[in-house]
């Protein structure tokens, strides 16, 4: 499924909302995103814009609402160099 999401102007991780108030932080805390699926809410500290992408993840929407859900934490979080 594809999902929407940022990269964070500083640290380069790649983060994205996996439910309405799935509120999610990069590493370093200058980027954050929320909304999930119903909208795309995202912010940023300093002197780093955020770009918007569009990523393919491994996972369906009940799946990746499950695993914030049940604060499994498994999707949601692209560290800069990580698959």
């Amino acid at each position: 499924m594809k999902v929407k999401g940022v990269k964070c102007g500083k640290c380069g991780d790649v983060l994205f909302s996996r439910a309405r108030h799935d509120f999610r932080k990069c590493t370093c805390e200058e980027t954050f995103v929320d909304g999930g699926f119903d909208y795309l809410r995202v912010g940023y500290a300093g002197d780093f814009p955020p770009v918007t992408v569009e990523l393919e993840v491994g996972a369906s929407k009940q799946e990746l609402y499950d695993d914030w859900n049940m604060c499994k934490d498994q999707y949601g979080l692209i560290k800069k160099g990580e698959k």
